[in-house]
């Protein structure tokens, strides 16, 4: 009998490693990562993207980067040998392949547009040679092929475009300094019109007139 389980055992082992085996290859850890987010001053970012994959062991070839909506992108930088082209809110870099293994950096100067505390996604194209290749355009980051992404912060976020909300609006459509100089002034007239009446209620009576006698 414990011959027998032994035997079942291998199998189930076995099985196993035959199905592992036959499983195709998964970018789990191998993202195209956003590594930095440097604040120029001005209003713009710099934004430094990389990645030490290809595709299934192909070199990659291409990347496709875009920015979030309402942001633009001003200008990119690439590896030796490589070269841009930006449209919009998107940049597309080409050039001699990257060999699987080897680390690459790509910086993009632009200005975003955002909510603060809520993620940033740049959705990522990488194309690798034999028509390989990834879309990293998951919106959740524990997503197959996630979208690089950082949390918008006042200090990479350009002030044109995220303008400071408008003053609390009262609800006759006033802002709050109207409604206080309104306040103000009606508690001042109110505070005349109360000393008035008390001089006047105090003011003697002049009696009798000399036309009256």
């Amino acid at each position: 009998m414990r011959s027998v389980c032994r035997a079942v055992r291998a199998a189930g082992v076995a099985l196993a490693a035959v199905v592992l085996a036959l499983l195709p290859a998964a970018p789990a850890l191998a993202h195209v990562l956003l590594e930095s987010a440097q604040p120029n001053g001005d209003g713009s970012v710099t934004l430094t993207f990389s990645f030490d994959h290809g595709c299934d062991g192909q070199p990659t070839e291409a990347l496709v980067v875009r920015v979030p909506a309402g942001s633009s992108v001003l200008s990119a930088g690439q590896p030796v040998g490589w070269r841009n082209v930006v449209k919009g809110n998107t940049v597309e870099w080409t050039g001699p392949g990257i060999a699987d293994g080897t680390k690459a950096a790509f910086t993009l100067k632009a200005r975003l547009s955002g909510k603060v505390g809520t993620p940033l996604l740049f959705p990522t194209t990488q194309r690798c040679g034999g028509g390989k290749g990834y879309e990293w355009i998951g919106v959740d980051d524990a997503s197959e092929e996630p979208a690089p992404r950082l949390i918008a912060t006042a200090a990479v976020l350009d002030p044109a475009l995220n303008p400071a909300p408008p003053p609390a609006v009262g609800a006759d459509g006033a802002d709050d300094v109207q409604v206080a100089v309104a306040l103000g002034a009606f508690t001042a007239l109110a505070a005349l019109t109360a000393h008035l009446t008390r001089r006047r209620l105090r003011r003697p009576d002049p009696g009798p007139t000399a036309s009256s006698v």
